[in-house]
């Protein structure tokens, strides 16, 4: 199963993460001639390689036909985006696991301003 992140809690992000879900992002490149724009995907959560493949050749296909059109970024940086794509997308897991803790858990702003 592949989802945006968005549509589960927390505590459900973290329980898949346990089971083994990953948390990625992909690459998309696009130009036309003078302007090449890399973006990356919302975080996706995947339970598998397979799945995180297939998601990220959708990106890659879409890379292909949009991307080497600019110079000379299109040219360097398409690829870069098919090969991430392909092997399964920028990891992403720490990065919201450190983010859903920080919401969580906000620091302690009264123990800050007076000091004991």
């Amino acid at each position: 199963m592949t989802s945006p992140v968005t549509e589960l809690t927390a505590d459900e992000v973290r329980t898949r993460v346990a089971a083994g879900a990953r948390l990625v992002r992909f690459e998309l490149c696009v130009s036309a001639l003078v302007f090449t724009v890399r973006r990356q995907s919302t975080v996706y959560l995947t339970t598998s390689r397979g799945r995180r493949t297939l998601r990220g050749f959708r990106y890659s296909l879409a890379s292909l036909l949009l991307g080497p059109w600019g110079v000379p970024w299109g040219l360097i940086w398409t690829p870069r985006a098919v090969w991430v794509n392909l092997t399964g997308g920028v990891d992403e897991t720490d990065a919201v696991l450190a983010l859903l803790s920080a919401r969580d858990n906000p620091p302690d702003s009264t123990s800050r301003n007076n000091p004991s």
